[in-house]
């Protein structure tokens, strides 16, 4: 018994004694080596429309990283707005943009959608968002 003791006690101190280190400097990422997504306006007021149109706007952004910017994925808050992504990467300093549907159909008041943007960039998500103004239609 007093040995199984002297075991777990021994076993308890080397567990202690030691740093649980994860990682070390040299193993994190240089955030000078990453693709920086920066839109030129991240919220766009579009005004008013008459229910039944359909909108596009179009988020024009820049590359200001270092490295390829790879766009992997752009969900929108609601089923009316559909985002479209460029599917090739843009390369440092290259600029260009991701177009956005709203359809207004059913959506009478001041409505305000956002788009997700998830990209290889720290953070990896990036958030734009519009409003409008959605009046019924004449019957």
């Amino acid at each position: 018994m007093k040995q199984a003791f002297l075991l777990c006690a021994a076993a308890l101190l080397c567990l202690t004694a030691c740093e649980n280190k994860q990682g070390s400097s040299g193993d994190k990422a240089d955030p000078t080596k990453f693709p920086v997504l920066k839109f030129d306006q991240a919220e766009a007021d579009l005004g008013k429309v008459t229910e039944g149109d359909t909108l596009v706007h179009r988020f024009a952004f820049r590359n200001t990283g270092n490295a390829p910017l790879v766009i992997q994925s752009a969900n929108a808050s609601c089923g009316c707005t559909v985002p479209t992504v460029p599917t090739e990467p843009i390369a440092p300093g290259d600029t260009s943009s991701i177009l956005v549907r709203f359809n207004s159909k059913n959506k009478v008041g001041a409505n305000t959608k956002t788009v997700t943007v998830t990209a290889n960039t720290k953070p990896e998500t990036t958030t734009v968002s519009f409003r409008v103004e959605v009046q019924a239609a004449a019957k």
